[in-house]
């Protein structure tokens, strides 16, 4: 009689740093220009640095008041970026701004068609005022490659310039928080050395423990598809294998995933964001998170999990979101290896250092950017419009802004904190993986020794990322039927 092969997963240790995403009690009596001083006290001296260094015979003035005429000087506010396209939101949102915030697709309109254009103007403030910045036309670049297009509202910047007699600094150069090789700092060893590879039998794994990224699962979306979804399940539980060890333990085999992190848009449904619903539409409503359960339900019995909300999951619109409600997943959430995550996302795996979004940052910021090419459009009426930048460039930004919702709460919903900014990337918190959920495409690069993810919206691209937890390279698994 033939005896039975055991065979185990790959994993990692797993330590949850996402306390300051959760919020233990709401208030809304504050005003938000608490979060805007928290964030330039604790930016300031990321950005003051930078610009000395570079510009050693510059003053460093402590105030914009204090600027004076004719002077060099370097001098450290938060950017207020002024668009003649913006469309001002008053007694209210409006239904266009509804739609911007609300709906996934019209998100990426919005963020393709973007509001910016060469006539955007940027001001300076800080406690003591205001300072209107005059980039130089002959100038082909500024602050190291930081044009007025490159830049959002809430960014804490150095500006190095002189201030003329109208009261405009002529800026030469703009330095923000920045990024260098070495800030993500060294893994936690005895988490490294606690990960183990999969095995079969007396065989074990040459590949490495990986994490999946997910996003935009839309389970329950009208008229979707949910073969590739049972695809991915099937894949993760190893029942797309052959079974024996060569196809288990190969590379992109779903035994070497050690976690799976989905980064939002788990639910296709719309109704969420379509304001009071009636008797029968909260009924509609529950549908998707039935079925997500019953996925979910299917993946928590082989893997950990980490599900967080995304803008039409069940959760409260404003960031940080909180995470949703175990009480919507009986059966899922009867699996101890079922978290239920806020968005933003912190966490050790593997002893690196995983930190992102489910995407509504990059997609605000594209709105009030554009990049240095202008295209044509699919909107005959807009050909030659500029258009926004890419994923990539705005995930990128996040990093060297060092904030992951630097246009929050201008124009993202964020919650007014009145001790910290806890959307800052301090010191302690630059990550070895920054990801962004919801994206067009998968897109990932390395900068300054931090890996780049944007992680694909499954719905329309069936795809999911594997990042290996040994030297953060990414693979893709499509899942489609030929």
């Amino acid at each position: 009689m033939t005896q039975p092969v055991t065979a185990s997963r790959a994993s990692a240790p797993f330590t949850p740093t996402w306390q300051k995403f959760k919020l233990t009690g709401k208030q809304y009596a504050q005003q938000y220009s608490h979060i805007y001083s928290k964030r330039l006290l604790a930016q300031g001296p990321m950005c003051l640095p930078r610009a000395s260094k570079a510009f050693p015979q510059a003053t460093a003035v402590p105030r914009i008041i204090e600027l004076k005429e004719s002077v060099r000087s370097i001098v450290v506010g938060t950017l207020v970026k002024e668009s003649s396209n913006r469309v001002e939101v008053q007694g209210g949102l409006s239904e266009d701004a509804a739609i911007v915030l609300d709906n996934s697709d019209a998100m990426k309109v919005k963020a393709f068609k973007t509001m910016s254009d060469d006539k955007d103007k940027c001001v300076l403030e800080d406690d003591s005022g205001r300072l209107a910045l005059k980039f130089l036309e002959k100038e082909d670049k500024f602050g190291y490659n930081y044009k007025v297009r490159d830049l959002v509202t809430g960014v804490v910047v150095a500006i190095v310039g002189v201030v003329d007699e109208l009261g405009e600094m002529e800026v030469e150069a703009i330095f923000v928080g920045g990024i260098e090789q070495g800030d993500t700092g060294d893994r936690v060893k005895e988490e490294i050395e606690g990960m183990t590879k999969a095995t079969v039998g007396d065989e074990t794994s040459q590949q490495p423990p990986v994490v999946m990224l997910a996003s935009g699962l839309q389970v329950g979306k009208s008229g979707g598809d949910m073969l590739p979804l049972q695809l991915l399940v099937d894949y993760i539980s190893g029942s797309l294998c052959g079974g024996d060890a060569a196809s288990l333990l190969g590379s992109g085999s779903g035994a070497n995933v050690a976690r799976v992190l989905i980064a939002g848009g788990a639910t296709g449904s719309t109704f969420f964001t379509s304001g009071d619903l009636d008797e029968m539409d909260v009924k509609k409503a529950a549908e998707p998170i039935k079925v997500l359960d019953e996925y979910l339900s299917q993946i928590c019995c082989n893997v950990e999990v980490d599900l967080m909300p995304g803008a039409s999951d069940p959760v409260p619109l404003m960031l940080p979101q909180g995470s949703i409600h175990p009480c919507l997943l009986p059966k899922s959430g009867e699996w101890q290896s079922l978290n239920c995550t806020p968005n933003p996302y912190s966490a050790r795996v593997g002893g690196a250092k995983f930190l992102g979004t489910s995407g509504q940052p990059l997609a605000d910021m594209r709105r009030f950017t554009s990049s240095s090419q202008a295209v044509t459009m699919s909107d005959t009426s807009n050909d030659g419009a500029p258009v926004a930048i890419t994923e990539m460039e705005a995930l990128e930004s996040t990093l060297n802004f060092r904030h992951l919702t630097p246009t929050g709460p201008d124009s993202l919903p964020t919650y007014p904190f009145q001790d910290q900014d806890p959307f800052v990337i301090g010191k302690n918190d630059v990550p070895h993986v920054l990801f962004a959920g919801g994206c067009e495409k998968f897109e990932t690069k390395v900068v300054a020794g931090v890996r780049l993810v944007c992680v694909p919206d499954f719905d329309s691209t069936k795809e999911v990322v594997l990042v290996n937890l040994e030297n953060f390279e990414c693979e893709v698994v499509k899942f489609e039927v030929s």
